[in-house]
């Protein structure tokens, strides 16, 4: 039995807007629009007093003034003292927003959602918006970040500290602090340890193979063309039929990244092709050319009775839902692989076939290779490249298998020496594994 609330009411009877007995404790909990003014969670405790409910009354008296002061970030902007680090915030952000309008590029809600700068300033404003940064010690800046690492997660530290490295330096330029004066400079910002997770290729046709009898069928369409294309979830959601192309080779998709806006091939296989058609055909509606083509199970209403649901547009929500619904039935409640270990699987396979780093980043639309200028600048988005990638991880594939995943599945490099003749004069030609500069020689010997 769970114990009743203990409540003081010596200021009346009436109900506290916002005021709940959740967990055995007394909170005053925000709505959604709410927290986009900067309210956060109260919680009071067991018993509720005097002084609590006195707070709860001030805290729905700073929301009716805020509220009625219009949206945040349109009527009532923050504003912050001269030369605080507040006001160096919003004046980079201005900078940054005029400098993508000079460039031409507009972001996307996707792309906006993952902007680290507002993330971080949720952190910084509260404590530090109205701060002189010259006045910032060390020591506060450390206590800061263990602080939100203990309550949220090292990685939300190091994106924190990261955004507010960068924030130091363009006040710097502003004039506002010294460029070697940074507090956080005095304690180590180490980025957290990377996921490692990786899919098999039988893994992940076994999970195809089971959400389509299970009904989500359009998840596993989805599954089967983030494989092939090593797009991220975010991006292969929002497929539609205007972006798929077909040459002489096969079928691919023509993407602009969610995260970054930078042009994208997504190549497909003969199995996660045939997979896309059948998916699409057994729809039973036409898709417009612009709406997304991976779509929720339809549910249909009962004998019992029940609402039925008609196919919709993945979210991003509920496509992680579903997936982890097929998971849980192919691999039990124990596995925690996500369904974005797909794009680090496929580059583990292409890497262990002996694809080049300029060639994977072709790909997977990044800066995984070291030289980013010059790769986009001699090594656009080609389809030819793209493909070169797809073969190395057959070819990294079939070593994964053999291996077992006991030894380490790079590929070793290998010194290859043959004589080839050009009319009549021999030369000798070295080349590495990776078929580079070998090609012509090994035509008579048979794939890996």
């Amino acid at each position: 039995m769970a114990a009743s609330p203990i409540c003081e009411l010596p200021l009346g009877t009436d109900k506290i807007r916002y005021l709940v007995f959740v967990q055995g404790k007394w909170r005053w909990r925000p709505t959604r629009a709410m927290k986009a003014h900067g309210f956060r969670l109260v919680t009071f405790g067991p018993r509720l007093t005097v002084e609590h409910q006195a707070r709860a009354l001030d805290l729905n008296a700073e929301w009716d003034v805020a509220r009625r002061a219009g949206p945040p970030g349109v009527v009532a902007r923050p504003s912050y003292p001269p030369g605080s680090v507040g006001d160096g915030y919003l004046r980079a952000m201005s900078m940054r927003t005029r400098d993508r309008v000079s460039k031409g590029r507009s972001w996307s809600s996707e792309q906006s959602s993952r902007d680290d700068w507002p993330r971080a300033w949720k952190w910084l404003a509260p404590v530090w918006g109205d701060v002189d940064p010259k006045t910032i010690q060390p020591e506060e800046m450390q206590a800061f970040r263990e602080k939100i690492a203990a309550r949220v997660s090292p990685s939300e530290a190091f994106r924190t500290i990261k955004v507010w490295r960068a924030l130091w330096k363009k006040m710097a330029v502003m004039g506002y602090c010294a460029p070697d004066r940074d507090p956080s400079l005095a304690t180590a910002n180490s980025a957290p340890s990377p996921r490692s997770a990786v899919w098999q290729d039988r893994e992940v046709k076994l999970m195809v193979q089971r959400a389509w009898r299970m009904g989500y069928r359009g998840l596993a369409a989805c599954m089967a063309v983030i494989w092939d294309t090593q797009l991220s979830p975010v991006d292969a959601r929002t497929l539609t039929t205007a972006q798929r192309r077909t040459d002489a080779t096969g079928t691919y998709f023509a993407v602009e990244r969610a995260k970054t806006g930078q042009a994208a091939a997504g190549t497909l296989s003969r199995w996660s092709e045939a997979i896309l058609d059948a998916y699409v055909a057994q729809l039973g509606f036409d898709l417009l050319e612009n709406a997304p083509i991976f779509r929720t199970r339809s549910i249909s209403a009962s004998g019992r009775g029940g609402r039925p649901y008609s196919p919709v547009p993945y979210s991003k929500d509920k496509l992680g839902k579903d997936f982890a619904t097929v998971r849980i039935a192919v691999f039990g409640p124990t596995e925690t692989r996500m369904l974005a270990d797909m794009r680090r699987s496929g580059t583990v396979e292409a890497f262990a076939g002996g694809a080049t780093p300029g060639s994977v980043s072709t790909k997977m639309a990044n800066t995984l290779s070291a030289s980013n200028r010059l790769l986009k600048t001699y090594n656009p988005v080609h389809v030819a490249t793209v493909r070169q990638v797809d073969e190395a991880r057959e070819r990294g594939r079939a070593r994964i298998k053999e291996q077992n995943g006991k030894e380490s599945v790079t590929a070793p490099v290998r010194k290859v020496s043959r004589i080839v003749r050009h009319g009549r004069q021999a030369v000798e030609t070295t080349g590495g594994s990776d078929g580079a500069r070998t090609r012509d020689l090994r035509r008579d010997r048979p794939a890996l």
